[in-house]
């Protein structure tokens, strides 16, 4: 078998694997997400609410996704099981993520309000931290996937510097 061959065979399944840990990884982290998405205007906010438990995991997050928030004043709250506000964030951005510790057991609410009139598309999600181990399952698939196609590159040079030779002979 040719170098080329083998660099390509490798790079190849280098592709697959890191395809595989990356939606594995993805769906992991992915799995217990609340999320809910609408039309916001100033009329009525959305939200979310999720069972969150410190025994599965000390810390959660919010996030917040909205497209044409420059037009709007977005403002996510983040309320306890005794229905008090443990969080207030202004949204600035189109993607916001905002950690927050979890104190008791119980069922928090997530909520985004419009002050303005104008209509925003929004997301909002809720879930536990994934653990440290799981995000790097999806980034190490991810630097699968990057070094399979730096091997594809490496193949085809490999490819054109033997067909140079045998042009040379």
């Amino acid at each position: 078998m040719q170098k080329s061959h083998i660099v390509i065979l490798i790079a190849g399944l280098l592709v697959a694997v890191g395809m595989v840990m990356s939606y594995y990884g993805t769906s992991l982290v992915t799995k217990d997400v609340m999320y809910n998405e609408a039309i916001l205007n100033g009329t009525a906010p959305i939200q979310i609410t999720k069972e969150l438990d410190p025994s599965i995991s000390d810390t959660a997050v919010f996030v917040v996704q909205s497209e044409g928030f420059a037009d709007a004043s977005l403002v996510a709250k983040l309320f306890d099981p005794s229905n008090q506000i443990i969080s207030t964030k202004r949204i600035e951005q189109k993607n916001t993520e905002e950690e927050f510790a979890i104190p008791a057991k119980g069922t928090y609410r997530l909520e985004l309000e419009n002050e303005k009139q104008t209509e925003v598309h929004a997301i909002i999600g809720l879930t536990h931290m994934p653990d440290k181990i799981i995000i790097s399952l999806n980034y190490l698939g991810q630097m699968f996937i990057l070094s399979g196609f730096a091997g594809v590159v490496v193949s085809g040079i490999f490819a054109l510097k033997s067909r140079k030779k045998a042009q040379l002979r």
